[in-house]
């Protein structure tokens, strides 16, 4: 009997023993799980260096300098958390704006906006519409441009404009549209430079971005019923010199005979409702680097020929380009439009026309240019600067105007 009871005492141990066994090998197996198959595990880290090497053997060896990094950190257990920030780094002065750096978008991608989004038809009767395809060129270069307005993330910026496929390199955009879908559009075909293990996001750049690199602009529009009083001014400069003119009045009331962006989108196109008033929203400045001195703004030779050399017309290699920021202009009507940048000057809305509340619409082209925000955490061991880089000449002069005409017949 007794030898019974300690067959009985010795089953239940080892009973105790297998469960404990079973929960421990299933509590590993959620570890080794959670590790592979996680948000960061080891699958999803290998699958971005896997990224970050594909579709071009043009950037290899920069690519291998990251996946090596990644590497090391996932099979050496190597931490690199404790290298110094791009945005340290960049506040420490040891990277300044119009620095190169290699960085590569994830592979080839390509994206194709449509009439419906740009409202270019190539045709002045706006019957046929017309696709416009960019496709990721590996070889674009990328230069610093300055930090984020929080100055959590440093801003990158390609070289030169990016060209869309063919032989025109422009973005045409017309009419209505350009003023509703314009950063929907813009950004859209920027985002064919995204890399997900380095950016946070790959955007359009915008009139703030460039106003944030110059230390900020102040605009003060017109007291209403005098349209002679607005002012523009750089906030670094202690005596607001004028650097520009703001649009020439406050609103605008709809006629009854008036289009509105939305309404002259439908088909057939409707007029607006009579008595919406219309906010001004549009301005325009001018400097060049020696005038930025003289004011005492503090702006590197390389941040200023980022954003305006070669913006000239005249110049054989132009750096004009759509910004993704929509204005309205206010004068004797409503004008609207996305901002560009050309001539030198830096404009927001309604400036070159492309519609107006009297109906009028004008389709031109320019160029894109992408802005990378990278991450905050990216640090000096994940992307370095290069040396400076030999930029693509454009064979055709900035900016073209593709037409003209009314949706009131």
């Amino acid at each position: 009997m007794k030898k019974l009871e300690n067959r009985v005492h010795e089953q239940g141990i080892t009973l105790v023993a297998l469960v404990i066994t079973i929960v421990i090998i299933i509590i590993l197996a959620t570890i080794t799980i959670n590790m592979a198959f996680g948000d960061n595990g080891l699958i999803k880290q290998a699958e971005d260096a896997r990224d970050m090497a594909a579709n071009d053997t043009s950037y290899t060896e920069d690519s291998l300098t990251n996946v090596s990094s990644y590497l090391n950190e996932l099979l050496a257990g190597t931490d690199t958390s404790n290298a110094k920030t791009l945005v340290q780094a960049f506040k420490d002065g040891e990277i300044e704006a119009g620095d190169y750096v290699n960085y590569k978008p994830s592979g080839v991608k390509s994206v194709t906006v449509g009439t419906d989004k740009t409202g270019y038809t190539n045709s002045n009767s706006m019957s046929e519409g017309t696709d416009q395809t960019f496709t990721t060129d590996m070889n674009t270069t990328w230069q610093v441009l300055g930090l984020s307005e929080d100055g959590q993330h440093l801003l990158l910026t390609s070289g030169s404009p990016i060209k869309k496929d063919g032989e025109d390199p422009y973005l045409v955009l017309q009419g209505a549209e350009s003023y509703l879908y314009c950063v929907e559009t813009l950004d859209e075909i920027s985002s064919i430079y995204h890399n997900s293990t380095l950016a946070e996001e790959t955007r359009s750049m915008t009139i703030k971005d460039i106003e944030n690199v110059l230390g900020g602009v102040t605009v003060e529009y017109p007291i209403e019923g005098n349209p002679n009083t607005g002012t523009i001014y750089f906030n670094a400069d202690a005596n607001k010199n004028l650097i520009g003119e703001v649009t020439q009045y406050t609103r605008y009331t709809y006629q009854s005979d008036d289009y509105s962006p939305e309404s002259a989108i439908q088909d057939p196109p409707q007029n607006a409702t009579a008595g919406t008033r219309v906010d001004a929203d549009a301005y325009y400045f001018m400097y060049d680097y020696e005038g930025y001195q003289e004011l005492g703004i503090d702006i590197s030779q390389k941040a200023y020929n980022i954003l305006f050399a070669g913006t000239i017309s005249s110049d054989s290699y132009t750096k004009s380009y759509w910004l993704a920021s929509p204005g309205v202009g206010v004068m004797s009507d409503a004008r609207f439009g996305p901002g560009f940048v050309n001539g030198g000057m830096v404009l927001l809305g309604g400036t070159i026309d492309l519609f107006s509340s009297g109906g009028y619409w004008r389709a031109y082209g320019y160029a894109v240019r992408p802005v990378v925000v990278l991450k905050s955490n990216i640090n000096v061991n994940q992307l370095q600067v290069i040396e400076d880089q030999t930029e693509a000449i454009w064979s055709t002069e900035g900016g073209q105007t593709y037409g003209s005409g009314s949706i009131a017949g």
